[in-house]
């Protein structure tokens, strides 16, 4: 008997402590919520709260998530690397239907390898957040009127970005304009997709508003540089407009069939000549804003050092792109460095270094190097007066051509006689190279 007690009382006390268990368990408050009501009570954590919502940009820089730079055959790296990259596995014809690479909707696989991941429709969620709680004049209290209206646009505008990013991937995509609470009927939380032209209006209309609240230039490049601007705002949406009037999404009739429950196309079947020149009118007006801001083509400015035409014409094709928050970046994407890019490219300076810091694995292929175009401005298969007929055939540099390859070197036929970017751009056997020439100047300079 006291055996069978004992085992009542244990029951008893095991569905006490479940009980209890269970309602502490019941009570618990989700983590967003008190996130939330924490994240608008002073500025400082309102606005770390609007850089997590900069945070779902796309790494352009970084050649994992930057689709572009291994996507397609411009750059190519040996198979039996150690290097991963879903984009290299979409080059080798590796994509697939289900769970594929570079899933923005959903965010898998969007990096080099498990775990590396964005989700717009989660960026969207945070900017929406932020919105509703910096409109309310009660949160907040520590902000100026001028700022808060500063964040909500570049709030705006990142909404607006990721409804384009979305678009432009997947086409009709449905449109989040607010967050719906956690009780949302069944058909609320079924958000449709909307037409293509819908969806355009809607994000040029919110890049509209963004741009009215954002300022026209960034003065504190230390803290600031890469937040969004007047001009990137009237830049997106341009780019919005012309990719709405291009014959993918005007009128085009490869996808009639594309239609939604009610049987109307999500693409506009009738072609508008008018898209257009909507299109180049907003082009002008983003122009226009981006060179009252002082943007305009870099231009490499002279140095103390003599340098020749050649030298100063390759300094200011490269330096466009490797010298930071020059003259023609409009919008410096501020979620990704270029480290690692560097890193698979360089190839080691000095014999003996360390290979991790130098991998030399990632170049551009003959293809690419072959529609470079001839220093006479045309493709090398159309040059009238330059024979390219034997791309292998050796040659050697002469004198007069000691800026772009090493006098007296003996080189391919390929890497004569073409245009600067060329040699700006690529390196290649015998190639003299910008970095050789400034250094033997400066080298002179300190002998002097």
């Amino acid at each position: 008997m006291k055996h069978y007690k004992a085992i009542n009382y244990f029951l008893f006390a095991l569905i006490f402590l479940t009980a209890f268990s269970c309602k502490k368990f019941l009570d618990i408050v989700p983590d967003d919520v008190a996130t939330i009501d924490h994240a608008f009570r002073l500025r400082n954590e309102a606005e770390k709260y609007l850089f997590t919502c900069y945070s779902y940009l796309p790494q352009d820089g970084n050649e994992h998530y930057n689709v572009g730079m291994l996507g397609g055959d411009e750059m190519w790296i040996p198979y039996q690397t150690a290097i991963t990259s879903y984009a290299f596995e979409i080059a080798r014809g590796n994509q697939r239907i289900s769970n594929s690479y570079f899933d923005a909707w959903v965010g898998n696989y969007e990096g080099g390898g498990p775990g590396d991941s964005y989700n717009l429709f989660h960026g969207i969620r945070q900017c929406n957040t932020f919105i509703e709680n910096m409109k309310d004049p009660n949160q907040v209290p520590d902000i100026t009127a001028s700022e808060r209206r500063r964040w909500i646009g570049e709030a705006e505008f990142l909404k607006a970005y990721y409804h384009y990013y979305l678009l432009r991937m997947y086409g009709p995509i449905p449109i989040i304009d607010k967050n719906l609470p956690v009780d949302a009927p069944e058909d609320d939380v079924r958000v449709k997709r909307l037409p293509v032209d819908s969806c355009v209006n809607y994000i040029a209309n919110l890049l509209d508003s963004a741009a009215a609240k954002l300022p026209a230039l960034i003065t504190d490049n230390v803290t600031e540089a890469g937040r969004v601007t007047k001009s990137v705002a009237l830049g997106i949406k341009a780019k919005l407009l012309v990719m709405a009037a291009s014959p993918l999404f005007n009128g085009n009739t490869d996808f009639s069939g594309f239609v939604n429950q009610e049987g109307k196309p999500f693409f506009n079947q009738s072609y508008d000549v008018h898209k257009w020149e909507k299109a180049a009118a907003a082009a002008k007006v983003a122009i226009d804003s981006a060179e009252s801001m002082g943007c305009k083509l870099y231009e490499f400015k002279q140095s103390p050092f003599e340098l020749t035409d050649t030298t100063m014409t390759q300094l200011s094709i490269r330096q466009a792109v490797c010298e930071r928050w020059n003259s023609e970046i409009i919008w410096g994407n501020p979620n990704s460095l270029t480290s690692d890019l560097q890193l698979q490219c360089m190839a080691p300076l000095v014999a003996g270094d360390d290979p991790n810091n130098a991998h030399m694995i990632m170049s551009a292929p003959l293809k690419i190097a072959e529609l470079f175009y001839t220093k006479n401005g045309v493709p090398l298969n159309e040059d009238k007066t330059l024979d390219f007929s034997d791309l292998t055939a050796m040659r050697t540099a002469t004198h007069d051509e000691r800026f772009n390859i090493g006098e007296g070197y003996q080189t391919a036929r390929l890497n004569f006689d073409r245009e600067p970017r060329f040699y700006a751009d690529l390196g290649f056997d015998g190639g003299y190279g910008i970095c050789i020439a400034v250094q033997q100047i400066l080298m002179k300079a300190l002998m002097c």
